[in-house]
């Protein structure tokens, strides 16, 4: 073929451009033959090659989410609900506040742990913990969710115990009241048990909701009703009610049915020593308005402080179940406090590294069905249960 004058390549018959320097003057498509070149293995593999299907291509660029977009997370959602194992590692990492230490205790790697609690956070599509220096604590849906996972794991692992052990349910089980809470609770709960399971042995235990806390850490209690809705290190809890709290004096014809709290804080009082949940919580109510109480004596003994609020020596702060199973003659004049109301949490609590199962997870699931059978009935005042 003659070259043109000036060196450069004419264009072939079809019309095609010429081939730069450099480039390949391999056809892209057809050869001059009208034949498709074949395709080597190395072209099939090359990424971003022409000969990919343009349709496959397109498909995959629209359900192949680009990284960082969320669309993965949002992909795992609609792929499956969470699994046990993610909602046991959610629960551990509440239960210890520090993905190192729920990992040390579950015994998995902490990079695993992280991984499917944020699979469970796609799932739920919401944050469920807050990461900080010192550790995690749950966001708000974090803690909704808490307490419908810890109903979950409490009924899978009480099912798996009652089919795997053959015959009725038979051992002893170690519960914890505070005194308030006994009085109104205890009777109903253990005429239950012995009525409907013989095969248990219920053991409980009245004392001062610190001390009973202490039982529960030490392995002395399975189940336990403590003043707290939220769960600790070591420490498992399921909120179950809140209950307010009332002004307790000498019963009489004069009694308002409401008191402001600027005019108890003018009151003189009987309350638990400084280290009872009541007291802090108490304390911590009055101090967030600028006020403070008028303590004239310490007393750690419910039916004491009940005795001196009645006689009108002083008078004392209570909830209406710790008035529960006296007599209409002895019983004191209780006032709602207002401006603002104050009120407690009570929570159902064991030790966060012995989850129930068993006798343990049956009587659980029976203080729980007897609190709400007494709120509903309006036998636990005006209490109210806690969100499911």
């Amino acid at each position: 073929m003659r070259r043109s004058s000036s060196g450069a390549r004419p264009s072939d018959r079809r019309g095609r451009a010429p081939v730069e320097s450099g480039q390949s003057n391999r056809p892209t498509s057809r050869d001059e033959t009208g034949r498709r070149p074949p395709v080597t293995r190395r072209e099939i593999g090359r990424s971003g090659s022409s000969l990919r299907n343009p349709l496959i291509s397109r498909l995959r660029s629209q359900h192949t989410p680009p990284a960082g977009t969320g669309q993965e997370d949002e992909r795992i959602a609609a792929m499956s609900p969470p699994t046990l194992k993610q909602i046991r590692f959610f629960v551990a990492a509440v239960d210890w506040g520090s993905l190192s230490r729920a990992a040390a205790h579950l015994n998995v790697a902490q990079p695993a742990l992280s991984q499917q609690i944020a699979q469970l956070e796609a799932i739920l599509r919401n944050e469920l913990l807050i990461r900080t220096a010192r550790g995690v604590r749950p966001t708000e849906a974090g803690q909704r969710f808490y307490r419908h996972a810890r109903t979950i794991l409490r009924q899978v692992d009480g099912a798996v115990a009652d089919l795997t052990r053959p015959g009725p349910i038979i051992g002893r089980v170690a519960i914890g009241l505070p005194t308030s809470v006994a009085t109104i609770l205890a009777h109903p709960l253990l005429s239950t048990i012995l009525r409907d399971y013989p095969g248990i042995r219920p053991e409980l235990f009245e004392s001062l909701s610190g001390y009973l806390h202490e039982l529960i850490a030490q392995h002395r209690l399975e189940l336990a009703i403590l003043y707290r809705d939220r769960s600790g290190p070591g420490l498992s809890v399921q909120p179950i009610l809140r209950e307010e709290l009332f002004l307790v004096t000498k019963a009489g014809a004069d009694i308002p049915a409401t008191i402001t709290m600027r005019e108890v804080a003018g009151l003189p009082l009987v309350m638990p020593s400084p280290t009872h949940t009541l007291r802090t919580m108490v304390e911590a109510a009055f101090s967030r308005e600028g006020l403070s109480l008028t303590v004239i004596a310490d007393v750690d003994s419910l039916p004491t402080m009940r005795r001196i609020a009645a006689s009108g020596l002083a008078a004392a702060i209570l909830p209406i179940s710790g008035l529960s199973g006296l007599d209409e003659a002895a019983r004191p004049a209780m006032i709602r406090i207002v401006e603002p109301t104050i009120t407690r949490p009570l929570g159902l609590c064991y030790a966060a590294d012995q989850p129930l199962a068993g006798p343990a997870a049956l009587v659980a699931d029976l203080m729980v069905a007897e609190v709400r059978r007494l709120v509903e009935s309006g036998a636990w005042g005006n209490a109210v249960l806690a969100d499911p």
